[in-house]
């Protein structure tokens, strides 16, 4: 599994990404990081740097879960539309990668059955209708997490896989890798934030 440096990635952070660097994002970072360092899963420093990208972009640079925010009806209708088929049911998108629709919520509660999160102090095992029931679980920072990295890996989201994109021995197709989430939307925006954070990654591994 990887090892990382943290005080040296954070050194060059701000230089490398253009964001400053509050306490509240190192600390989401530092929890992403974190994770990373023992996640099985991951097994190419590239697949890091993509999620790190999409994680930024999806939570508006913040780093942390959050909710979809709300198209204006009178200044964009046509997005506003888009959303309400789902945001009127409450599954609008939550967490590091926005999951939206019941559907979504319901595969990650079927994906993740028997997981064990620690929510508001209690724990919390993961069933089938877990956040179906409780869509704001989803912005548990575990649940986020875990949703984020195995949905990714395993093509939860689109059907596409991170692993297609991101190939051991080849350069990163980080554009295409956008598929794994939302088709082409801001492909390129993310392909070079990646591009950031594997540089980061590297110098501090």
């Amino acid at each position: 599994m990887f090892r990382f440096d943290h005080k040296r990635f954070f050194t060059d952070f701000s230089l490398r990404t253009g964001l400053t660097l509050t306490p509240e994002r190192k600390s989401a970072v530092d929890f992403l990081v974190t994770k990373f360092e023992g996640d099985a899963g991951f097994i190419m420093l590239r697949e890091l740097a993509y999620v790190l990208a999409t994680t930024r972009w999806e939570t508006a640079h913040t780093f942390l879960p959050i909710k979809e925010k709300r198209f204006s009806r009178a200044n964009n209708p046509r997005e506003w539309e888009r959303q309400d088929r789902y945001w009127r049911t409450g599954f609008y998108g939550r967490g590091y990668v926005q999951i939206t629709w019941e559907e979504n919520y319901r595969k990650a509660g079927q994906k993740l059955t028997g997981t064990r999160l620690v929510i508001n102090g209690a724990p919390v095992f993961v069933g089938a209708e877990t956040f179906v029931q409780n869509p704001d679980y989803v912005l548990n920072q575990e649940a986020a997490y875990a949703i984020c990295s195995r949905g990714m890996r395993e093509g939860w989201f689109t059907g596409k896989k991170l692993g297609e994109f991101i190939r051991d021995g080849r350069p990163p197709d980080y554009v295409g890798a956008r598929r794994v989430i939302n088709g082409t939307d801001h492909a390129q925006d993310i392909a070079t934030l990646a591009t950031q954070f594997e540089l980061l990654l590297r110098a501090s591994s």
